[in-house]
């Protein structure tokens, strides 16, 4: 089914009977505006968006709202600690070495950077929210919406999906869960839902829907480990147009149980 991209029907968490009480999610959140007047001698936007707003004060801000995981139990520390060194790198794209808010404050230096030299916008937004959520056995599910606006059309409005052992504090990649061999397998099994959930039966009656009209069937890297069920998300643009919105598609461990890794402990 093709959704909007709300992050609040994207994670809600499940309880997957794991004793998760040593482990907590806080939140971090920080928020920068600025408004900068046109400089002088500045060479004029001829277009007629330019043309439009050439009188108006530049405004930008910057919003980051994301959680991350502590814990008083040494060991699950080690792991948390671990796990939020990887989100400030693979995220916030800033060194691990740095605090978190150290992390947080330089992200948002960075945009006001990026605002600086664009010259051509006069509404600029870069909004991050992230949530974590317990997802199947030991796996922590963690969800980042990224809603950036840096002229044009429309907003940008990504998801990127990230998996952690909660013991280890390791990310799990797509091969740790699907071993090589039999991603073919699963690629075939996510286009038989799609189309199931399409309500289709061929290619060409998902392409008469715009539905990868431009890009062949992918796994995608962005999945949730849910209790019961992995989540693959496909963003806006992935494998349909724009205004049909981001799409998520749904398959129970059942539908994968033979094409698994057996180190997922679903296979019996």
């Amino acid at each position: 089914m093709f959704l909007g991209t709300s992050l609040a029907t994207l994670t809600t968490a499940c309880n997957s009977g794991t004793n998760w009480k040593d482990i907590e999610f806080y939140n971090v959140e920080k928020m920068e505006q600025l408004t900068e007047k046109p400089l002088d001698g500045e060479e004029a936007d001829t277009t007629s968006f330019g043309l439009l707003h050439e009188l108006e004060n530049r405004k930008m801000d910057v919003k980051v709202d994301m959680q991350f995981m502590r814990s008083e139990n040494v060991a699950n520390e080690k792991a948390c600690n671990l796990i939020n060194g990887q989100l400030i790198e693979l995220l916030l794209k800033q060194s691990s070495e740095l605090s978190i808010d150290e992390a947080v404050a330089q992200y948002i230096e960075d945009v006001k950077t990026e605002f600086h030299g664009d010259r051509i916008a006069n509404v600029y937004h870069d909004h991050l929210t992230g949530r974590a959520e317990y997802g199947m056995k030991n796996v922590i599910n963690y969800w980042l919406l990224e809603d950036v606006f840096t002229g044009g059309a429309h907003p940008s409005k990504q998801t990127t999906i990230l998996r952690f052992n909660a013991k280890t504090g390791e990310f799990i990649t797509l091969d740790d869960v699907f071993p090589t061999s039999n991603q073919p397998q699963l690629q075939d099994i996510l286009l038989a839902k799609l189309m199931e959930d399409q309500h289709v039966r061929s290619l060409d009656e998902l392409h008469q829907k715009g539905i990868l009209e431009m890009a062949d069937m992918f796994i995608s890297n962005n999945f949730a480990m849910r209790e019961d069920s992995i989540e693959f998300h496909y963003n806006e643009y992935d494998i349909a147009p724009y205004a049909s919105g981001a799409c998520t598609i749904c398959v129970s461990y059942e539908d994968v149980r033979d094409i698994i890794s057996t180190t997922m402990g679903i296979r019996k």
